[in-house]
């Protein structure tokens, strides 16, 4: 096991991976760390660690891995650690180790269009009968037809058995569209997939993207925060409230850019955590200003997001949704 930096560490707050990137047999795979494609892959790296964390970690794992590194699995499990699986291959429940507390394992299944390579979902209500949690985890990139592709495959994450949805925005350097428009404009060209991978602001079409996302999962009550893995010393309520404020900082970022007040919402969200404090018990007890970084305005808007409506969280809320 080793330490890793996500790149969108708002949206996938882990500090672990287990066992190497999958090996794969000509398929395209999404690396939810670094947010990118791999096509190509190298000699596997280091294993990594092997002892088990004296302190439970949160850590992401692959299918593959999943079978490689049972034993070590468990053993993390065991000691109170939270595992986020990638469900990015067939995955049978009874292959997971039965979590010692609720919220600890968590599946997800990457999605990306099939312009990308991408393969449709695959039901995940099964995930329920073994105590875990499963949601899909949307690689947002363009691709003709998006806004469509999204609204349906949200859908069929619903009717398929997900509790929620996360969305990333995908990285996708000048060589990754160059190798999807080679194949697929053919001889002639195309002149619209041109326009769309090389003269679109990505970075404007990701966030047009991420709060289609939203109103989207509004409509089919889908949670759009990541509700574990949680671990022996922060359950996954407590985990999941953080998340949502650390979501939160980023849509302030998103909206205000310099002038965002986002910071103070992460910076509180990471002091809750650390503390390892159930926030509901805290909100009960009119206690949150005990935790560093709970100003009187992080407090109303940490009380208005939990609860789901109220100031100020509706009126940003209304601001992501329809500016």
């Amino acid at each position: 096991m080793r330490r890793i930096e996500p790149a969108f560490p708002d949206l996938l707050p882990l500090t672990h991976r287990l066992g190497p990137f999958p090996e794969t047999a000509g398929d395209v795979r999404l690396d939810p760390v670094e947010m990118r494609l791999i096509w190509r892959f190298g000699p596997p790296r280091r294993a990594g660690e092997r002892t088990v964390p004296r302190r439970p970690v949160r850590f992401l794992t692959h299918s593959a891995a999943v079978r490689s590194e049972r034993d070590y699995l468990t053993r993390l499990i065991a000691a109170g650690c939270g595992a986020l699986v990638v469900a990015d291959d067939h995955l049978e429940p009874k292959e997971l180790p039965a979590p010692e507390h609720p919220g600890q394992v968590v599946v997800v299944e990457p999605w990306f269009p099939s312009l990308w390579g991408g393969r449709p979902l695959a039901g995940l209500r099964r995930w329920r009968e073994r105590g875990v949690e499963a949601g899909v985890l949307l690689a947002l990139c363009p691709a003709p037809d998006i806004h469509q592709l999204l609204d349906t495959v949200i859908h069929k994450a619903r009717t398929s058995g997900a509790s929620f949805v996360v969305a990333l925005p995908l990285s996708l350097p000048a060589e990754d569209r160059h190798r999807v428009y080679d194949a697929q404009a053919g001889e002639e060209g195309d002149g619209s997939l041109e326009d769309l991978l090389f003269h679109t602001d990505l970075s404007h079409y990701a966030l047009e993207l991420e709060r289609q996302v939203t109103r989207i999962c509004q409509h089919e009550r889908l949670s759009e925060v990541l509700p574990g893995p949680s671990t022996s010393v922060a359950d996954g309520a407590a985990f999941g409230a953080c998340t949502a404020m650390c979501l939160w900082a980023r849509r302030l970022d998103l909206l205000d850019g310099v002038d965002s007040v986002g910071w103070q919402l992460r910076r509180a969200a990471r002091a809750l955590l650390a503390s390892g404090r159930d926030p509901q018990v805290l909100v009960t007890e009119d206690n949150l200003r005990i935790v560093p970084g709970f100003t009187p305005w992080v407090e109303a808007f940490a009380r208005s997001l939990w609860a789901g409506a109220g100031e100020p969280y509706e009126e940003h809320l209304a601001r992501w949704t329809t500016q």
